[in-house]
């Protein structure tokens, strides 16, 4: 075995779905929430929708419908990404690169009167979480998972045994 060999671990997560009504995407929450800065960031927009709804609400049958929040105006924007954020979790450097496609929508939903507020949603390709601590990025993923519900259809663990460092 090197003596002073280090272990770099990375976390590949494939289709990742995130929502939320506070942060625009999983980078700007990354941001705002742990102190994380963007290292490099390259982006192409692909394509972009938007849509205004008409909710007429005499056309729902049920009272509880009546009440209930309704999405009146969609924005859906896609993108090829390549983003590199860093910043520390538990006291361990972790770097977080969004890759691929990325596809953001902000839906304006009507809460009843007059009350409307947006909801983000943000779905990645392929987002990968680099550290030294193994322990770190799994403590991060499950606080994500818990803070936002965040959705991952697949996770692929990778050790790398590297030189003095």
């Amino acid at each position: 075995m090197l003596s002073g060999a280090r272990e770099i671990v990375a976390l590949v997560l494939k289709d990742v779905m995130y929502r939320s009504s506070e942060y625009r995407t999983l980078e700007e929450f990354l941001i705002g929430k742990y102190g994380f800065r963007k290292v490099e960031e390259e982006e192409h927009e692909i394509r972009r929708l938007k849509q205004v709804m008409r909710v007429d609400k005499t056309q729902f049958f049920l009272k509880d419908e009546l009440s209930a929040p309704v999405v009146s105006e969609e924005t859906e924007k896609e993108f090829s990404s390549m983003e590199i954020l860093e910043g520390f979790y538990l006291d361990a450097g972790v770097r977080v690169y969004v890759l691929g496609d990325v596809t953001r929508t902000e839906d304006i939903v009507e809460a009843g009167g007059d009350e409307k507020y947006p909801v983000y949603t943000a779905t990645y390709q392929m987002v990968k979480l680099v550290s030294e601590s193994g322990y770190a990025i799994q403590q991060l993923i499950e606080r994500l998972g818990v803070d936002l519900g965040l959705r991952i259809e697949r996770k692929d663990w990778f050790f790398h045994k590297c030189g003095e460092g």
